[in-house]
């Protein structure tokens, strides 16, 4: 997992990992198409870059992109620590 996409659905926050940014960004588009979800940006852990969501080129909300890398850390922090209790 090298990016993770950060969305709402019912008005709590959540976070999806994928191999490829293209995936990410295939899943939040289908979502908020579906209205499933409310896309939010995309988190590269291998740079650090935060991506905000735009839809047919029309940014969607207004977090701040320090707000979805500090959801997208702590994402990956719960994954790792669930993953270390697995494999005990």
């Amino acid at each position: 997992m090298r990016f993770i996409a950060v969305f709402y659905q019912q008005r709590t926050i959540y976070g999806m990992g994928f191999e490829s940014v293209i995936d990410a960004n295939d899943f939040l588009f289908r979502g908020y198409e579906d209205n499933d979800l409310v896309p939010r940006g995309i988190y590269d852990i291998m740079t650090d870059n935060v991506t905000p969501y735009a839809h047919i080129d029309q940014l969607i909300g207004n977090d701040k992109l320090e707000t979805i890398r500090q959801f997208a850390i702590e994402y990956m922090k719960q994954i790792c620590q669930h993953m270390s209790l697995h494999e005990r």
